[in-house]
């Protein structure tokens, strides 16, 4: 299998790509570090072109106070919306506020929803706080990245029996 994922250099995507990694899956990462900005509309375009390749696609950089990760996810969905293909995208347990970032994982939880039935198995998950450099100052009981990666391990070894297409969890 081949899997896709984006912001795979640190934190929830790294410990993900490492997750796929020691399954041998074949695995290319959508960093800036290796020249994809999701924020920036051509890299987008580039992304959802080479994701044709891949079986998997794992959603997981979000850019501050913008929409981009969304824009991301639905040309993603549009293109393979009836391809046997998944999708696992990383919203958040946390979309009850009024701020920029609870607006915008909410919309991505929405876009999901509306792409539960289609061809390519979407899964949302919403994890709450997770000890990563990226929310190193928030305050909080936060749950070690590997949680997240146990809830994917489930997942797929349960492919075969069921299908989850959203999960909340978190301390």
């Amino acid at each position: 299998m081949r899997v896709a994922i984006t912001g795979n250099t640190k934190g929830i995507g790294k410990s993900i790509s490492d997750y796929f990694l020691n399954k041998n899956y074949e695995i290319f990462g959508f960093s800036r570090n290796n020249g994809y900005d999701i924020s920036e509309y051509e890299s987008r375009k580039k992304i959802i072109e080479q994701l044709e390749r891949f079986d998997i696609f794992v959603n997981n950089a979000y850019n501050n106070f913008d929409d981009s990760q969304e824009l991301l996810l639905k040309g993603i969905l549009d293109r393979w919306e009836d391809q046997e293909k998944i999708v696992i995208n990383i919203s958040s347990r946390w979309t009850d506020g009024d701020s920029e970032y609870c607006i915008h994982k909410r919309s991505l939880d929405q876009l999901c929803e509306k792409y539960k039935n289609s061809k390519v198995y979407v899964i949302n998950l919403k994890p709450g706080l997770a000890d990563t450099p990226r929310i190193k100052r928030i305050d909080g009981d936060k749950m070690k990245v590997e949680s997240i990666v146990t809830v994917v391990d489930f997942i797929f070894s349960n492919l075969n029996n069921f299908r989850v297409h959203s999960i909340t969890f978190g301390k």
